[in-house]
């Protein structure tokens, strides 16, 4: 009986070793009673409009539960119009997220603009889920640096002519394309002799032209009319073309320049695909100097309104583009 007891304490004791040495096996890595501590990088950002910025996010743990990050303006010179702020999303089992902000490029021409804000985990459910050490929200700034594009300009047409009992709109009914030429050599009775390029020739109004590209000098830009539907219909009227200038991220915002009375073109005047006229007219003159516009009007110019007819209908001069 004693040799049965002693064997049944042995094998007792054989147990509870085991019990033991099973306790010491290694836990899984994820905790779902673990509160991570959340650490923020970096706190400031520069960047320039239009740029995409990012904030990460990084705990020191996974957990098996999401946490939502979000973005709370509380100051500086930008507003809400100037960013979009995207929650960041922390999936259960990973250890960190990016915050994406986009920033807009505008026409305000303010050298910088700042954001002070905060990133926080702000509902009470995902606080819960954060370790008290972590500082939440966490102050961050980002400074936009103004973005000035390249000019641009759009050539509008449109004005509205009663012939009889019906109204046209002349956007649809008259096609000017848009040209430019060297300043320097131009010779008022051959106005194509420093001809560099079409500008703006697609058949659509409002034709536009982006200066992008445009090396250092002076350029007249001059309208050819290609087809004008009103030429013999008696309308007796003017159809000026209005050149509309922006800049972004400067003050040259919606700048109109409007052809005068007199320089613009006759409603009886046909155009090429009528009958062969070459009718040009200079719109203005830009210079560029160092990545600045200078525009000039024509009447700075002295040059008005150049016509060139032929009897028959020759071939246009073709540019390279």
């Amino acid at each position: 009986m004693r040799i049965k007891l002693f064997g049944l304490a042995v094998l007792m004791a054989v147990a509870i070793a085991g019990c033991d040495t099973a306790s010491q096996d290694v836990e899984p890595v994820v905790s779902p009673d673990g509160y991570p501590t959340a650490t923020f990088a970096p706190t400031t950002k520069t960047c320039n409009e239009g740029d995409t910025i990012y904030f990460t996010i990084t705990t020191d743990k996974p957990i098996d539960r999401s946490i939502t990050f979000t973005f709370k303006q509380k100051g500086g010179t930008a507003d809400s119009d100037d960013y979009t702020a995207f929650p960041a999303v922390l999936l259960p089992y990973t250890k960190s997220v990016d915050m994406m902000i986009i920033t807009w490029q505008d026409f305000d021409y303010a050298a910088t603009e700042t954001v002070q804000g905060e990133i926080g985990a702000y509902s009470i459910a995902d606080r819960y889920l954060l370790n008290p050490l972590t500082v939440n929200p966490t102050p961050v700034t980002f400074t936009m640096n103004n973005y000035v594009g390249e000019l641009t300009v759009d050539f509008y047409w449109d004005k509205d002519i009663t012939l009889g009992e019906d109204t046209y709109s002349t956007s649809n009914n008259v096609d000017f394309d848009i040209w430019y030429a060297d300043v320097e050599g131009f010779d008022p009775d051959d106005v194509w002799a420093t001809a560099i390029d079409w500008a703006a020739a697609t058949g659509s109004h409002p034709e536009s032209f982006s200066f992008e590209g445009l090396e250092d000098g002076s350029y007249y830009f001059i309208a050819n009319v290609f087809s004008n539907a009103f030429a013999g219909s008696g309308a007796n009227t003017t159809i000026p073309i209005t050149s509309v200038f922006n800049r972004q991220g400067t003050a040259l915002v919606d700048y109109e320049l409007t052809q005068a009375e007199e320089d613009a073109l006759d409603s009886e005047q046909p155009g090429y695909d009528e009958d062969g006229s070459d009718v040009n007219m200079i719109l203005f003159k830009v210079t560029i100097a160092n990545g600045k516009y200078t525009i000039f009007d024509v009447d700075n110019t002295n040059l008005g309104t150049y016509k060139k007819s032929s009897s028959g209908k020759t071939p246009r001069l073709v540019l390279n583009k």
